[in-house]
């Protein structure tokens, strides 16, 4: 048996008191020359494998641009991506083998994974024990042509112009949520001085002030001297849209209540204010089921806006915080203020007319307040009962766009009045969800209307109470001898659920629409969805006959790309010349084929013989399916040919509020009915 102290100098295991001793975090340890290479070479590791991109963030001269604290959220996540065998301070480190002694250089070099692996994660509450490190194959490959355009180069305007569409919108106010096109503008503006303005003029145009503290924070950036920040950001506050209850109505912890009126003073170039409600975009409740708000428009807020000498463009009024009768003497007495008198955008929310005995004066007062407003242009009225035919028999003539949504006291004669009286200076006509209204108007709606260019309809019915009614409540939708007529300057026409008519009066409709298609040169989109209730055979030879038709009359037939205009990297080719249906007078000039040519140098003859002739059979195609009906007129064979989106549907199915369609019904997820035995109580 071998003396206890030759065991232990043969014995590789450090002694029990280096073990024993305790050394914290950032101690420095020099016990022997393998743990100090250990240390080097974990700390090799960590440094390789904690590598930060590069990133092109300039000083600042404010502590954070951000109001909501992205900049400390995007700190905080670069620490989190950290490797989980980081050493805690706090738990003693598990020992590891030391390097053989006749190969001591390998403790100064990085560690091998396997070597990394031993250390053990310390155990934390909602934190992965073995999280995945995504491998760098996985990623996909970006083949581009090496070339970067100097996007930096580009104007402050333009560089606005295009934050403001790539992050719209930043909150989605159905859920009271933010998007990430915030943390997107964040991230775009740490990354080069030239976006760092633009960016942050984006995000501060319209601020999400959702959740209610971060309203809060605005307001104590906004307090601060402007002079001594990066820029100035009460001057790129353009529009405030507050969902009352949750930011106003009630307190945001330690903060308190929010003064909006006090936000307002420190925004001078406000021009939009949108006071809204969460269930203002739940369609067809009813008004006897809309619960008033607690809170209700107070008088600070509109002595701020005078006082500040804001102009509002734009403006909501919501009968949810303040009962009609009322409402409508408010908006009298507001209406007449200076700020109100640029107004160019009203939405009218729940003006509902419960009480008849009253309907008149509400009637004359909003009249009144309308009268009020001389640059109104766009005007929308939400589920509000209280609009009539005389409502918009005097409605001012300067408007541009009408939105009428779920008004049950509206019929087709009283639109038609309106039109032939107001019609002129209409450019946008939007119909949803009116009970009562089908569409005998529209054969007067090319001469009542010469400059519409967006006219949208919606026949599918909501209603949220017990009574579930979501039929019309009209006989026919139109009838035979009512032939629709279009305005020459129509862009977008977006039909859905057209219901209650025949075969016959659709086949009319589509007809007209045909009919007009050489006078619709500026129509680019057109969506109509119908529902006929004939038989299954007729209704698909009905739909394959003129499915067909709308698309090869409406639909673009452009000519392909040139093949040299490229990104990538590639060889030259030769353009080509193809012949498409529109020109039916070149089909007996010779095209150029784009495969490669003969030994002297010209297109093959054979090639060119039967490119026309390919351009001949499509053209008679077309030309055979335009005049398949007996009711199309011979003009229509010079097609449109100019729409980017033509989708026609047609069916018998039941409009619902939500359609499902084959994606809805995959085994992708489990159905929840699992713990189901098949019985039933």
């Amino acid at each position: 048996m071998a003396p206890p102290s030759s065991s232990r100098s043969r014995s590789t295991r450090p002694t029990r008191s280096s073990r024993t001793k305790v050394q914290t975090y950032h101690e420095e340890s020099s016990s022997d020359d393998e743990s100090e290479g250990l240390r080097s070479s974990r700390r090799a590791s960590l440094s390789l494998r904690s590598r930060m991109p590069k990133s092109y963030r300039e000083d600042s001269t404010d502590d954070s641009f951000d109001f909501d604290g992205a900049v400390e959220d995007q700190e905080s996540e670069a620490s989190v991506s950290a490797p989980i065998d980081t050493p805690n301070p706090n738990t003693e480190s598990v020992p590891t083998r030391p390097s053989k002694p006749k190969r001591p250089q390998r403790a100064a070099t990085t560690s091998k994974p396997k070597q990394t692996k031993r250390s053990k994660p310390t155990s934390q509450v909602g934190r992965a024990l073995h999280k995945r490190v995504k491998a760098d194959e996985d990623d996909p490959i970006f083949l581009g042509s090496g070339v970067i355009p100097p996007w930096q180069t580009l104007p402050y305007q333009i560089l606005l112009d295009i934050f403001l569409r790539a992050s719209y919108p930043l909150l989605d106010e159905s859920r009271s949520a933010r998007n990430d096109s915030v943390k997107w503008l964040v991230n775009v503006a740490l990354l080069c001085r030239s976006f760092h303005e633009p960016a942050l003029a984006a995000l501060y145009h319209c601020p999400p002030l959702l959740p209610a503290y971060k309203s809060h924070v605005l307001l104590s950036l906004l307090a601060r001297p402007q002079e001594s920040l990066s820029m100035n950001y009460s001057s790129k506050i353009k529009q405030l849209h507050v969902e009352v209850e949750p930011v106003l109505l009630y307190k945001s912890g330690p903060y308190g209540y929010l003064d909006l009126a006090q936000l307002i003073e420190k925004t001078p170039r406000l021009h939009t204010v949108r006071l809204y409600h969460r269930d203002d975009y739940t369609v067809g409740i009813p008004p006897w089921h809309i619960a008033q708000s607690k809170w209700t428009y107070p008088d600070a807020i509109f002595s701020a806006i005078e006082t500040r000498g804001i102009t509002l463009r734009n403006w909501d009024w919501n009968s949810r915080f303040l009962e009609t009768d009322e409402l409508v003497r408010l908006m009298v007495r507001m209406h007449s203020l200076r700020a109100f008198q640029g107004l160019r955008q009203l939405k009218l929310l729940h003006f509902d007319n419960s009480n008849e005995e009253t309907s008149a004066a509400k009637e004359a007062a909003l009249l009144e307040a309308l009268d009020m407003l001389p640059e109104l242009q766009r005007l929308d009225f939400i589920e509000s009962s209280l609009v009539s035919g005389e409502i918009l028999a005097n409605l001012p003539n300067t408007l541009r766009s009408l939105t009428l949504n779920n008004c049950d006291r509206l019929w087709s004669s009283d639109l038609t009045a309106y039109l032939s009286l107001h019609g002129t200076n209409l450019r946008e006509l939007s119909l949803s969800h009116n009970r009562h209204l089908n569409m005998s108007f529209i054969q007067t709606l090319a001469q009542c209307c010469e400059s519409l260019e967006v006219f949208k309809m919606d026949l599918s019915m909501h209603d949220a109470s017990s009574y579930h009614d979501v039929e019309p409540h009209f006989e026919d939708l139109l009838v035979e001898t009512e032939v629709p007529t279009w305005p020459v300057k129509l862009q977008e026409i977006e039909l859905t659920q057209l219901r209650k008519w025949d075969d016959a009066t659709a086949e009319v409709f589509f007809t007209s629409l045909v009919n007009a298609a050489p006078q619709l040169r500026d129509l680019r989109r057109l969506v109509i969805s119908a529902i006929l209730k004939i038989g299954w055979r007729d209704r698909a030879t009905f739909r394959e006959r003129w499915i067909g038709m709308l698309e090869k009359v409406f639909l673009r037939h452009s000519m392909p790309p040139d093949p040299n205009l490229r990104s990538l990297q590639k060889r030259s080719l030769k353009p080509t010349t193809f012949i498409t249906a529109n020109d039916p007078d070149e089909l007996g000039v010779g095209v150029d084929d784009p495969r490669p040519s003969t030994a002297d140098g010209g297109p093959s003859s054979s090639s060119k013989r039967q490119s026309t002739r390919l351009a001949h059979q499509k053209f008679n195609i077309i030309d055979d399916a335009a005049s398949s009906s007996s009711l199309v007129q011979p003009e229509t064979r010079k097609i449109q040919g100019m729409c980017d989106i033509v989708n026609i549907r047609i069916d018998n199915q039941r409009p619902t509020e939500l359609q499902f369609n084959e994606n809805d019904f995959l085994d992708d997820e489990l159905s929840g009915d699992e713990d189901w035995a098949g019985d039933d109580f």
